[in-house]
């Protein structure tokens, strides 16, 4: 039976007839929208799975300049000057602040090292061999020739950092460990160069409550490399340290890239 729409006349009592012609009417319409509702949420989640040509362009340009840095170079020498300062985590209460000045060499893939030349608190000097911080293994680089093993990234959009256009890019891990990268990077819209590095790690170790970093980076002939940042994090380990929350803020200066088996 074809229905036609239009005003529907008032049936009598006991007129089945009309009662049936405003269900199918009803039920026509229902599966009319239901189709559209069908078709919309189809395109929608084709937009959202894939990635549109300009993001897979931009991401793959922004791949290239990182796998010649990292094939090309082992890391940054350094001088960083850090002051660090610590605090009660429950009150905010400043406990004490030190400042460190190392020479420090940070490797895209093992565990940095340094030579201390200047060490204070609250400050006096002290002799440099009391300084005895130790080093973690560094985070797995993004876009790097694991990259895909490793992170999920994607491109949310162009954004402005202090007037320079900048194209922000989302870092997610695969895995939760303590060398897993879960933030935010920033590239210049124009050159492509890593701009700003914002994020957490995607698993704590053991005794570490909180861990926040923002570092931003500056070039260096063919690389990017790390000109200033804050770190900060938050440590309970009972009786050695209960309750500690430590802001760490660092410039890095004499920067000098460290060639492959230099």
């Amino acid at each position: 039976m074809t229905v036609k729409e239009g005003p529907l006349r008032k049936g009598r009592p006991g007129d089945g007839g009309s009662g049936r012609i405003v269900k199918a009417v009803m039920r026509s319409r229902l599966w009319r929208w239901g189709s559209v509702w069908c078709i919309l949420m189809l395109l929608t989640c084709e937009s959202i799975g894939a990635a549109s040509p300009r993001d897979e362009e931009v991401l793959g340009k922004i791949r290239e300049k990182a796998l010649h840095m990292y094939t090309k170079y082992d890391g940054v020498l350094s001088r960083r000057d850090t002051v660090s300062r610590q605090y009660d985590s429950r009150s905010g209460k400043l406990l004490a602040t030190y400042r460190i000045v190392v020479l420090r060499s940070e490797y895209f893939y093992r565990r940095p090292t340094y030579v201390t030349l200047q060490y204070f608190k609250d400050g006096k000097e002290l002799p440099v061999d009391q300084y005895r911080y130790r080093t973690r293994p560094p985070v797995y680089p993004p876009f790097d020739r694991d990259n895909d093993k490793n992170y999920t990234v994607r491109l949310k959009g162009a954004v402005l950092l202090k007037g320079r256009k900048c194209w922000e890019v989302e870092i997610l891990p695969k895995e939760r460990s303590a060398r897993h990268l879960s933030g935010i990077a920033l590239f210049d819209a124009d050159t492509l160069d890593l701009v700003c590095l914002e994020g957490t790690v995607s698993s704590l170790p053991i005794g570490v409550r909180r861990v926040y970093m923002k570092l931003f980076f500056k070039s260096l002939q063919d690389a990017t490399v790390i000109s200033h940042g804050e770190i900060q994090f938050d440590i309970h380990v009972p009786l050695l340290y209960p309750h500690k929350r430590f802001v760490n803020t660092f410039t890095s200066s004499d920067e000098r890239l460290i060639p492959k088996g230099g």
